[in-house]
């Protein structure tokens, strides 16, 4: 009996890290796509070359990736660690973009500008 009931408890915790780990791949899974829409669409708008969108692909990742960490954390001040991501985030994208293509990635995410129309003066 006692051996039905620890294989059974062993089961259902096998099950449930199994179920976890399918749903975070799912999770990083639109994240990747949600990161890879937007840097497409704004290289789209901006005209940053593909190195650059292959790096801001991935800071984008992570940044979504680190707020659904700090959102599900209990012990955690969300609103200030949600900022500082933000503050890390913004830094990387200066580090990355040059000023005039920061400058027009930070105002169309922003809404301060239209995203339909291009940005690139030629």
């Amino acid at each position: 009996m006692k051996k039905n009931v620890l294989i059974l408890m062993a089961f259902m915790l096998f099950a449930g890290v199994v179920s976890a780990q399918k749903n975070a791949s799912i999770v990083d899974e639109v994240f990747g796509k949600s990161a890879e829409d937007k840097v497409t669409a704004m290289q789209q708008l901006i005209g940053f070359d593909d190195e650059k969108a292959r790096k801001l692909t991935a800071l984008e990742f992570r940044f979504l990736q680190d707020v659904n960490k700090a959102e599900n954390c209990c012990l955690c001040n969300r609103k200030k660690k949600v900022e500082k991501l933000r503050e890390k985030r913004k830094a990387e994208l200066q580090r990355i973009l040059s000023r005039d293509e920061y400058i027009k990635y930070d105002a169309v995410e922003n809404e301060r500008i239209r995203s339909n129309i291009p940005l690139q003066v030629q």
